[in-house]
């Protein structure tokens, strides 16, 4: 179905076709029409088959003009790049249209973001902690809400911000419609749904867990981090396919220390995302990749969710996420709006079990490929692999024994004792000296 056949008004659709798009996919042909209804909605559908453009569009041309400085449209959104990008969508589709959108996220000046909402706007798009927090200083009234978007609930749920969704849900008025959008459902979300949403319409598009099936998937077996790194260098420097890569490891200290040694041997063509970097740096990283200035970004599954970023040829799982889920998001980022993607995985001894589930939540069964040749699987670990000598530890009977200089059997000297004055007692000394003056 085409965009022309639904009741869109004519600047959205001069919108879409300035981007070249027509075609609805089966998300968006089957959740427009419902949220145009009123109902309240939750769409599941794979990642990278147009959910964001499935509740903009609909909530767009409802949207009337207005000179009220209140918000009537609130979209929650688990991270700072998934606020700015669905900002950017929104700017998109409002390019012949007097809308108002603002985006409240973390890592930035709070103050300027208040002076942005002091203004006025009809969209406001945040992460929860950060918009909560603006709602606390008054600036920002809730209560005329129309219609509010949760992206990627369970994300938001496994970061904690359950209490900051419930706070922001008692600020919203009664009457409203609720939209709930991700390719994942948890029993967590369904609990959220039960307490805050009304009587739902549940689409589903592709079940959860359903990969899209245009991604091929292969794996490789690898024992230790130097290992997976000779393979990826490997593969980075022999596989000519391999254009445009997501690098996805477990945390923030593995992701340093992979893209320190991809600096060494590809210098400059890879850059890195993960929570300790500035706002600045992460929304620099993601645009310089998507203008081809990048081939690749180490990431941790901070970007595994939303980040919308054309031709991405591969996804390669240098590690394993820690729940099932997080792996269909990851390989989401290849393969989007009916193009072709490739998903690679090392996998550890270790990892076998979670490889396991992740198959039978996909309902797939993934082969591993032969270990290439003139690859060294080597023994050598890094420090963070090795096993920790139990004898250095602090013991279990005296928590607050710690590790010193000298050997074990060193008898420890006792400290000398110096006769410190209590500061409370000299600050009281110098309060009465001062009272005395002026007596």
């Amino acid at each position: 179905m085409k965009f022309e056949d639904i009741k869109l008004t004519k600047p959205l659709l001069n919108a879409l076709n300035e981007q070249g798009i027509t075609e609805m996919t089966p998300i968006q042909e089957k959740a427009i029409p419902k949220v145009l209804a009123g109902t309240d909605v939750i769409g599941i559908a794979q990642t990278g088959t147009g959910k964001t453009l499935a509740y903009l569009l609909p909530i767009l041309r409802d949207l009337k003009f207005t000179e009220s400085k209140h918000p009537r449209v609130l979209v929650l959104v688990p991270t700072r790049e998934l606020a700015v990008q669905v900002a950017s969508e929104v700017e998109k589709l409002t390019e012949y249209m007097s809308t108002r959108t603002i985006a409240v996220y973390g890592g930035t000046n709070i103050n300027t973001q208040k002076k942005a909402v002091y203004a006025g706007c009809d969209i406001i798009i945040g992460t929860p902690g950060r918009l909560y927090d603006i709602a606390m200083t008054g600036l920002l009234r809730l209560k005329d809400i129309k219609k509010v978007v949760i992206d990627e609930c369970d994300e938001m749920l496994s970061l904690g911000f359950r209490p900051q969704i419930q706070r922001i849900f008692d600020l919203l008025p009664t009457k409203r419609q609720n939209l709930l959008f991700s390719a994942t459902i948890t029993e967590d979300v369904d609990e959220l749904v039960a307490t805050f949403f009304r009587k739902t319409e549940r689409i589903i598009a592709a079940p959860t867990g359903t990969p899209l099936q245009k991604i091929n998937q292969v794996a490789y077996q690898a024992h230790n981090f130097n290992t997976k790194y000779n393979l990826l260098k490997h593969l980075l420097t022999e596989d000519k396919s391999i254009e445009k890569v997501f690098i996805f490891v477990q945390s923030r200290v593995y992701a340093d220390i992979l893209f320190k040694k991809i600096e060494e041997d590809f210098p400059e063509q890879y850059g890195i995302i993960h929570s300790n970097k500035s706002q600045n740096f992460r929304l620099r990283m993601v645009r310089e990749f998507k203008e081809n200035q990048l081939k690749g970004i180490v990431a941790t599954d901070l970007v595994a969710r939303g980040i919308d970023i054309d031709n991405v040829s591969h996804v390669i799982n240098f590690d394993l996420p820690d729940q099932r889920e997080n792996y269909i998001h990851r390989i989401g980022r290849t393969g989007r709006a009916q193009s072709e993607g490739n998903t690679i995985s090392f996998i550890m001894e270790d990892d076998q079990k979670m490889f396991e589930e992740i198959q039978d939540f996909m309902k797939l069964s993934i082969e591993y490929t032969p270990f290439p040749e003139g690859v060294e699987a080597t023994t050598k670990l890094i420090p963070l692999e090795e096993a920790p000598d139990l004898n250095d530890a602090p013991s279990l009977l005296n928590p607050k024994h710690s590790v010193g200089e000298g050997s074990k059997d060193a008898v420890s000297q006792k400290p000398v004792k110096r006769n410190i004055r209590p500061i409370e007692k000299k600050i009281e000394r110098k309060k009465s000296r001062k009272n005395k003056r002026k007596k």
